[in-house]
C-alpha cells in the first residue's frame, strides 16, 4: 500500500533516523522554527500556522509523510507548551 500510494516513504523514514536518532524529539525552539513563529506564540496562532503548512505539505496532497509528521510534532510540542 505505501509503496503504491506514497513510493519515497522508506527514504523519508530513513532520513527522520539519521537527523533524529531513532526516538528523538524536537526542542522547542525547533518546533517554533518549523511553524516559523516567535517564542510565545498562543495556542490560536500555534494552530493557524499548523493548518497552512499542513495545506502544502500533507501526503493526500503529494507532500511529505516525514515533513508532516514534522509539523504534527512541533504543534502537539507548542501546545503543549502553551498549556503550561
Amino acid at each position: 500500500y505505501l509503496d503504491r500510494v506514497h513510493p519515497s516513504w522508506r527514504e523519508d523514514m530513513a532520513r527522520a533516523e539519521q537527523e533524529t536518532g531513532a526516538g528523538g524529539r524536537l526542542t522547542v525552539d525547533e518546533a517554533y522554527k518549523i511553524l516559523s513563529l516567535r517564542r510565545g506564540a498562543t495556542a490560536e496562532e500555534v494552530r493557524r500556522a499548523h493548518r497552512e503548512l499542513m495545506k502544502k505539505f500533507h501526503p493526500d496532497r503529494g507532500g511529505s509523510a516525514y515533513l508532516a509528521a514534522k509539523i504534527n510534532e512541533a504543534k502537539e510540542i507548542l501546545l503543549a507548551q502553551a498549556r503550561e
